[in-house]
Parts: C-alpha cells; sequence; structure tokens
C-alpha cells in the first residue's frame, strides 16, 4: 500500500488523482461496499496528508 508521508507534494496530488479515477472506473464497473472501502480508507490518507501539509506553516 502506498504510504502519503514519503511521497513529494507533486506526486502526492498525481498518487491522489490516480486513486480517485481507479475508484470511479471501479464504481463504474459495479464495484460496491467492502470492494471501493479501502480504495476509499487510502484517498482519505492522501487527503488528510495533503490538508496536513497545508496546514504547516511554510519554511524559506
Amino acid at each position: 500500500m502506498l504510504d502519503p508521508r514519503v511521497l513529494d507534494n507533486h506526486e502526492l496530488d498525481a498518487e491522489l488523482a490516480v486513486l480517485k479515477r481507479g475508484r470511479d472506473a471501479s464504481m463504474d464497473e459495479g464495484a460496491q461496499g467492502a470492494e471501493l472501502a479501502e480504495a476509499d480508507a487510502l484517498i482519505e490518507k492522501f487527503e488528510a496528508e495533503i490538508r496536513h501539509r497545508h496546514e504547516q506553516p511554510q519554511g524559506d
């Protein structure tokens, strides 16, 4: 499983987009419930990491 904490910002955004597209494609193919739970949990981890990074003060 991917760990969002080890990715650079541009990699984090790109991987999040890939995860969301994959989840959406799975939904289009009829995936439900538990089949989507893992993807949703991983997406939430990525979104939480992005929020965390935006809340941190920028060092110059």
